[in-house]
């Protein structure tokens, strides 16, 4: 998987700070890695990168997609427009809220969710928006951290923004998708008690 070099980064905003830090990046790489093996294999078509963030995966996802799209409700303008233009990649992002996407039903054929369901308590509503822009048959893929004593004491006082946790994400999830696939890191340990999930489903066909 690549990552832009660090000198790509104008501005080591959180959390893309912690993807150079030796401590933390293990980790945050892991969490990419995870969801990367579920994506679709070969060349994917419109992709939605829902919750980018400051973008550090966009350079990957590029290279995997015939159209990349990206939204967040929080864009870091300065590390991402800046890593695009040194990347020399160029993708359609918005500022926009995950309850209330700005596009037309059924226009993607892949929803990328990193880090963001953790954060919604209308899991349901959330869910609703997200097949709304998907194309029967499309794919979503998910990763959220595992809700457990031990993750609480590692993320801290950030456990106050997780709405939902890996239990009730995959609940919903799997109440509205087929085929869906799970996996966890690390992959030793019951998923329960593990540090993060990922997980991949299939929007049904009409």
């Amino acid at each position: 998987m690549y990552l832009p070099p660090k000198r790509h980064i104008p501005a080591l905003e959180d959390p893309i700070a912690y993807y150079y830090i030796p401590v933390f990046r293990s980790f945050f790489i892991r969490r990419l890695t995870l969801c990367l093996d579920l994506l679709p294999k070969g060349k994917m078509g419109k992709l939605l990168d829902i919750g980018c963030g400051t973008g550090i995966f966009l350079p990957e996802l590029k290279r995997r997609t015939d159209e990349l799209w990206a939204v967040d409700n929080q864009l870091q303008d300065r590390s991402l427009k800046g890593m695009m233009k040194l990347e020399n990649i160029t993708a359609n992002v918005a500022a926009a809220d995950l309850m209330k996407l700005p596009f037309k039903n059924e226009r993607f054929d892949v929803l990328l969710l990193i880090s963001i369901l953790e954060h919604i308590s209308d899991l349901p509503g959330a869910v609703k928006e997200m097949l709304r822009v998907l194309k029967p048959g499309g794919v979503v893929v998910a990763g959220f951290p595992t809700k457990n004593a031990l993750t609480d004491k590692l993320l801290g006082p950030s456990t106050g923004f997780h709405l939902s946790t890996h239990r009730q994400i995959l609940e919903v999830l799997g109440r509205s998708l087929r085929e869906m696939k799970i996996v966890h890191f690390p992959p030793f340990l019951p998923r329960d008690y593990s540090l993060y999930v990922a997980c991949r489903g299939v929007k049904p066909q009409a």
